[in-house]
């Protein structure tokens, strides 16, 4: 069964009126006929009085109606809109003078048309002018003596002119309220109209059904081509018939939850599309009251794309687990809120301190009491800024006591911190002795040539401010090649290692004992110094000594000695350590002159 089209309905403008606009001949087609036809009745049944009144009247009619009907008001104001009226109103009350019978003349009706019109415009003044006018014309414009000259005359025009302004107030009011009232309904209509229109163009599923029953009072044009359907065709079926099983699920669970002290409800589950594979919605229900009971109003979002990169991101962090989980780095995560806190600790943890992931993750702080000082004060700056320590040294005692040195290397993340650590205990080992060996003579751990430099410029720079005199002993052993040649180069390391620990022994710990390389060693030292008075004299008599190299061979390996002081060469370093060179050269030649001389030579200083 179809339903016939409303007939349009056309409202008057207040700005313009109804001489303007759309359905103006709608309008003004009453006030014509009911004109034309009055006056085709009374002129013909009337006797005139005044012939030229009553030609003046009908021409005046005749033409008011059809300016009313030709003129094309749209280019006149409002107020100039009043003329026809008014002119009708004029015609009229020329025609009742006409007929010289006042109140009783048939035209005395017609003058209620031009009142009706004016009462059309919402103008009151309008209409007690016109009503006023009539009234006046009626009481003076007829001759005396008529028949509407006495007292009941007078009344019946008073009468007449009472009404007819009491009728067009009326009427005013009336067409004023019912504009008022076809404004709002239009106004009501347009916004529902352009709310259909943008619910329509939303991407979003937007459905309204009753809670009772759940029959769809509305829903948009995303909403049933969702589950291919007209939108038309969907009010009023149940909501029931278009849901899956995972959908009705959700349904029945938001409307346990929904009432009046929860309007509004997210359903945190993502709902698969009905014969849409891979596509989600998520669903946001409000608790209306409606016209016929509680209803619903459900808005559903596309959430595809977030459920994928969900999807994703899940596994991801399973394999991101599983490889943290097989890693030997241990891999952590702190979350600084509410307090910090592990929410992530890789098992290999136990294999660098001794202890199960569990142990930290339970208690943040069984962490800081395994960190030294450094470690503890490098948490806290990471954990209190903004910015990540980058990579660092930790220093952690074993559940064995054992001490373990953990590089870390830290990344800012939202709401903490995480990092990666690797036991580097035995690589800081190794490193420490490379560079000892870069600084050290392996075979005497004494200092090598490049330590001797660095520690000589530093005791320059020193003695120089305090103008104090360093002076350097240079030694080169004497015996030590017949001793390579003779017994080996095994007896020669013995030689050179009992040789250092001598040296050590008789020198302050202030000074520097050096081995340049072979048989020559330097000796760096203060000569103003208490203990260092004699130096080179027990030195000499310490180097003298016999050295067992096995219980039956002993070897002596002496040596020749220069020394060299900063009041003679100033404080340069290398013109102190050649004149301490130039200085144990002298020494070594005075001592074998002494010796083919048969003489016992004595040690070489440079001069002051």
């Amino acid at each position: 069964m179809t339903r016939s089209s409303p007939r349009a309905v056309h409202i008057v403008d207040a700005t313009k009126g109804p001489l303007v606009g759309d359905g103006r001949f709608q309008r003004m087609m009453p006030f014509a006929l009911t004109a034309t036809i009055s006056l085709v009745i009374a002129i013909p049944s009337t006797s005139w009085a005044r012939p030229a009144f009553a030609v003046a009247g009908s021409a005046l009619a005749i033409v008011t109606i059809i300016m009313a009907l030709v003129v094309p008001w749209i280019r006149t104001p409002r107020a100039a809109q009043l003329i026809p009226a008014f002119a009708f109103l004029v015609a009229t009350l020329l025609l009742i003078c006409a007929s010289r019978h006042g109140i009783g003349s048939p035209f005395v009706t017609l003058t209620v048309l031009p009142l009706m019109w004016l009462a059309l415009y919402e103008n009151r003044s309008a209409v007690l002018v016109a009503a006023l006018l009539a009234g006046l014309t009626l009481r003076f414009g007829v001759p005396s003596g008529t028949a509407d000259s006495s007292a009941l005359g007078f009344a019946s025009t008073a009468v007449f002119v009472v009404c007819c302004a009491g009728m067009g107030i009326t009427l005013h009011g009336l067409v004023a309220d019912a504009r008022q009232l076809a404004f709002a309904l239009r106004d009501r209509q347009v916004a529902l109209e352009d709310t259909a229109s943008m619910l329509d163009a939303l991407p979003e599923r937007v459905s309204r059904y009753r809670v009772a029953d759940h029959a769809i009072s509305y829903c948009n044009a995303a909403w049933a081509a969702q589950y291919k359907v007209d939108a038309a065709e969907a009010i009023g079926r149940l909501l029931d018939e278009f849901l899956s099983e995972d959908e009705l699920e959700g349904l029945h669970a938001q409307l346990a939850l929904l009432g009046p002290d929860s309007p509004i409800l997210v359903d945190k589950v993502a709902r698969a599309v009905p014969d849409a594979p891979g596509q989600w919605l998520q669903w946001v229900d409000s608790y209306l009251v409606g016209p016929d009971g509680p209803e619903i109003l459900s808005i559903g979002r596309d959430v595809t794309e977030r459920q994928e990169a969900e999807r994703k991101l899940a596994e991801s962090e399973a394999l991101f687990r599983d490889l943290a989980d097989k890693s030997a780095d241990v891999v952590w995560r702190v979350m600084t809120e509410p307090t910090p806190h592990f929410n992530y600790m890789s098992p290999s943890v136990e294999n660098v301190l001794g202890y199960p992931p569990s142990y930290f993750v339970e208690d943040f702080n069984r962490m800081l009491d395994l960190l030294d000082d450094d470690g503890r004060r490098a948490v806290d700056r990471a954990l209190h800024s903004d910015r990540a320590l980058g990579r660092f040294d930790a220093r952690f005692r074993h559940a064995n006591s054992s001490i373990v040195v953990v590089e870390t290397q830290t990344s800012l993340i939202e709401g903490g911190l995480q990092g990666v650590s690797r036991d580097v205990t035995e690589l800081r080992q190794l490193q420490a002795r490379t560079a000892a060996l870069a600084l050290r003579d392996p075979l005497t751990g004494l200092a090598n040539r490049r330590l001797l430099e660095e520690l000589l410029d530093a005791d320059l720079a020193r003695t120089q401010r305090g103008a104090l005199p360093l002076a350097v002993a240079f030694l080169d052993l004497d015996a030590f090649k017949s001793v390579n040649d003779t017994h080996g180069h095994i007896a020669g390391d013995l030689v050179l290692c009992e040789t250092a620990h001598r040296l050590l022994t008789i020198v302050r710990g202030a000074d520097t004992v050096a081995r340049l390389g072979g048989d020559e060693f330097v000796i760096v030292y203060e000569p103003n110094e208490a203990s260092s008075r004699n130096l080179v004299q027990r030195i000499d008599q310490a180097l003298s000594a016999p050295i067992h190299i096995t219980p039956t061979t002993v070897v002596t390996c002496p040596a020749s000695i220069g020394v060299a002081d900063t009041r003679a060469t100033g404080y340069n370093r290398d013109a102190l350590l050649t004149a301490a060179d130039e200085a144990m050269y002298n020494a070594k030649r005075a001592k074998r002159n002494a010796e083919a001389r048969g003489i016992e030579p004595l040690t070489s200083t440079s001069p002051r």
